[in-house]
């Protein structure tokens, strides 16, 4: 027992203990079979062991068992087929348990700690001895049982006390810090000699170093403060003489001379013997913190309450809900006569309290919050109006719950007035839906950005809110949450710059830039900064048809302007075209009175006169037929008439110039009549002026090609010189009404330039069209330069000659298409 006493007193969990106590009660008795378990007042099984049987935790104790529980005596069961107590046994292990004796454990007070029983595979009972020594076993093993358990509850009831502890520090609002768990320094005293065990915990509790003496009992009791050691000191002798737990709190000096308040309890060691000296073991415990908590939630309340009287803009109130349902205003605090000119103890003398002042059209909202805040033991959360002696007010309350030890629950709230603050709200209500509605119905694109920068440069940006026309003004769908770099990967990097511009000085812009990622767009922005962010509002415009407008006026106007110059040229140059044949006329006239003698000189003298009015004539025809057909007052006179009656005609018209000239003229017509439905006259006029245009820029002794031959339903006359080329620049203006392509050549040539504008319209009205093309202007010998020009009917691809096929490969060329329509007949 000894041995048994010494082994059970070390451990500090009742599991190892009760293992040890049924093994040993087993081997003193000879038993095979037991079941050793705690139980608690009410005879309800807790932990427990077993020993050769299967023990279920949740099973409840057999009859045998309970019965011992109750009685808090021993009882037998000799053999189990006879007592009808025994049926539990029967059925565990059929055929097994033949006999029982059960055992309770008695602690202090003959409270019953648990039943040990024991399982016999055959009928009889203990003898005296046997049950003696089984009883002692038992009480051996209850002290250190006992004193397992109360470490196991001191545990509990430390932990309980530092959630308790927390608790209470999270209710401290004004509190800047939580109360933190106590450090907990455990020991063991012995009350004879006075010595004390402590854990390392002391070291820190006391501000000691490692190694530095700890106190005995009489050295503790001097550690603590003056108020307090006469109490904790009759407190304890009364504890120890009465040999009961122990609690006490207190303060104690450190090494550096402050206190510092702790909680010690303690329980009574007991020896298995009931000799030896009185020992307690138990833990002490920082609660200074707990204790400076209490003090200042005391002064918060005090505070609180001033504060709660005193508030400008609202006031405290406490509602009490009775177990019955029954809710009363049992405070409110001085601040609510501010607001609605009701005093505080008007409002508690109503039956309804501060219900009577509720605006009617918000009795109903307030009630539905209240029960169902009231029902769910949650927070109530309601804004609402009430009607005082100060008119109507919009007050904001909040309340949270708080049981009381009577069964009432107190609704701790605060109510503050927040009529401007709604008023505001329905303002900016009222502003945010007219920005709405210009947000969404202007036609000007808008923005919210946000420029995202990276190392101080701007980089990209985010959309973070846009408008409808948006879209239309810039294409881009679903902008907003995205960024630029994902929606146009490509987009220029000076928009960044601009954007991150704003919104690092804050600086509002406005300017007129491209977006090319953006198909070629332009836009007319405005942009400024939002907030202290780097947010950007943008208002914006796609001005690209405009752009493309201004563009296209520029153009005309440049081309009127051209016109206009070419005109001023034109008339200029039509003014000494018709004054030059004048003179000569003019000088006839005079050899002619004065040559009545001489025929041969008044002949000569008419041949001349002759020439030049018959040029005088060619150009103001020229002139009138350009003027009637840009005036569409030409009529072609159409018929059934022959290409090559036409291209003879032409040559007869030119043979004079070509000859003077000393050109080759080379023809090239296809086999078999091709009939033209068409004005022979101007058609023939038409490559006349090409074959008279071909000898004039031709240097003298040059080649001419006239080539016609058929394509499909159209006809292609190519007219090639090796004369002055024609500028690459000139090309596309060659056949305007004003244009010439080198005046000085022009004058030395003779002509006003209007030949190719007239070839223009005479083609376009048979349906036909005219193209020149040429190697380009180059001052080379005559036989190394030509031109070529072909007249023909739209639809066709234009004929283009890069290179006379008579001229050398390094020569320049210029050729001039027509493409005419056959006759409907062949």
């Amino acid at each position: 027992m000894l041995d048994l006493g010494v082994r059970l007193s070390s451990g500090r969990e009742p599991g190892p203990i009760l293992v040890a106590t049924l093994a040993e009660a087993a081997a003193l008795v000879g038993a095979d079979m037991g079941i050793l378990r705690l139980v608690d007042d009410d005879c309800r099984p807790g932990l427990g062991t077993s020993l050769g049987l299967a023990l279920d935790a949740l099973a409840p104790l057999g009859s045998v068992s309970l019965l011992c529980c109750r009685r808090g005596a021993p009882v037998v069961v000799p053999d189990t087929d006879l007592d009808p107590l025994a049926v539990e046994a029967r059925e565990a292990a059929p055929g097994r348990i033949r006999a029982l004796h059960a055992v309770p454990l008695l602690g202090r007070e003959g409270r019953v700690l648990g039943v040990l029983t024991l399982y016999f595979a055959r009928p009889g009972q203990l003898s005296a001895r046997a049950a003696e020594l089984l009883g002692r076993c038992v009480q051996v093993a209850v002290g250190p049982l006992e004193n397992a358990l109360q470490h196991r509850r001191l545990a509990r009831e430390l932990a309980d006390s530092r959630a308790a502890e927390v608790a209470r520090a999270a209710e401290a609002e004004r509190l800047s810090l939580g109360l933190q768990a106590a450090g907990v320094c455990a020991w063991e005293w012995n009350t004879e000699t006075g010595e004390v065990l402590w854990s390392e915990a002391i070291f820190d509790m006391l501000g000691l170093k490692p190694g530095d003496p700890t106190p005995n009992a009489a050295e503790w009791f001097a550690l603590m403060h003056p108020d307090d050691v006469e109490g904790a000191r009759s407190n304890t002798e009364r504890c120890v003489g009465a040999r009961t737990s122990c609690y006490a709190e207190f303060r104690v000096r450190r090494s550096d001379g402050t206190y510092r308040w702790l909680a010690a309890k303690g329980d009574l060691m007991p020896t298995p013997d009931g000799r030896g000296p009185v020992c307690y073991v138990g833990a002490n415990y920082d609660i200074t913190a707990r204790r400076e908590a209490v003090a200042a939630l005391r002064d918060s309340e005090e505070r609180q309450r001033q504060l709660a009287d005193n508030l400008p803009s609202g006031f405290i109130y406490q509602v009490m809900e009775h177990p019955d349902g029954a809710r009363r205003f049992s405070y409110v605090s001085r601040g609510v006569e501010a607001i609605s000119g009701v005093g505080p103890d008007e409002i508690l003398a109503h039956p309804l309290g501060l219900y009577a002042w509720i605006a009617p059209e918000d009795v109903a909202l307030v009630t539905r919050e209240e029960a169902a805040a009231f029902r769910s033991h949650g927070h109530f959360d309601c804004l609402f109006r009430i009607c005082g002696r100060r008119g109507i007010r919009w007050l904001h309350c909040r309340s949270a719950p708080r049981r009381q030890a009577d069964g009432t629950t107190a609704w701790d709230g605060i109510a503050l007035d927040v009529t401007e603050r709604v008023h505001a709200e329905e303002a900016l209500q009222a502003s945010e839906a007219r920005y709405r509605t210009l947000f969404t119905s202007i036609d000007e694109g808008f923005c919210v950005i946000e420029v995202l920068f990276v190392g101080g440069r701007a980089v990209d940006y985010r959309f973070l809110e846009v408008n409808p026309a948006f879209e239309k003004h810039t294409g881009l769908r679903d902008a907003a949450g995205k960024t630029m770099r994902e929606l146009a990967p490509d987009h220029d990097a000076h928009w960044f710059e601009l954007y991150g511009e704003v919104a690092r000085t804050g600086r509002p812009t406005r300017f007129v830039n491209e977006a090319r990622a953006l198909g070629d767009r332009w836009f007319d922005v405005y942009a400024f900064k939002l907030g202290d962010g780097d947010r950007v509002a943008i208002i914006f415009t796609d001005i690209s048809a405009r752009r493309h407008a201004e563009a296209e006026r520029e153009h005309l106007v440049e081309q009127l302007r051209d016109a206009d110059r070419k005109k001023d040229d034109f008339i200029a140059l039509l003014a000494h075209e018709l004054r030059n044949p004048l003179a000569p006329i003019r000088t006839g006239l005079q050899i002619t009175r004065l040559a009545h003698g001489n025929p041969d000189m008044v002949a000569r003298a008419q041949d001349m006169m002759d020439r030049q009015l018959s040029h005088m004539v060619r150009l103001i025809d020229d002139l009138m037929d350009v003027s009637r057909i840009s005036r569409n007052k030409l009529e072609l006179r159409r018929g059934r008439i022959q290409l090559a009656d036409v291209i003879g005609s032409a040559v007869e018209t030119a043979r004079p110039q070509i000859e003077a000239a000393g050109h080759d003229l080379q023809l090239a017509l296809p086999p078999g009549p091709v009939w033209l439905d068409a004005d022979l006259t101007r058609l023939a006029q038409v490559f006349s002026n090409l074959l008279i245009n071909s000898a004039k820029y031709t240097a003298r002794g040059g080649r001419i090609r006239l080539v016609a031959e058929r394509r499909g339903d159209d006809v292609v006359v190519t007219v090639t010189d090796n004369g002055t080329g024609i500028p690459a620049g000139s090309l596309t203006s060659i056949f305007d009404m004003f244009s010439q392509v080198d005046r000085t050549l022009e004058r030395s040539a003779g002509g006003l330039g209007v030949g190719l504008a007239l070839v223009k319209g005479l083609v376009e009205m048979h349906g036909g069209s005219v193209s020149a093309a040429s190697d380009g202007e180059v001052a080379a010998a005559p036989s190394r330069c030509g031109s070529r020009r072909s007249p023909k009917r739209p639809g066709a691809p234009p004929t283009t000659s890069r290179q006379s096929p008579t001229a050398p490969p390094a020569a320049s060329s210029s050729s001039t298409t027509t493409r005419t329509a056959p006759a409907p007949w062949r």
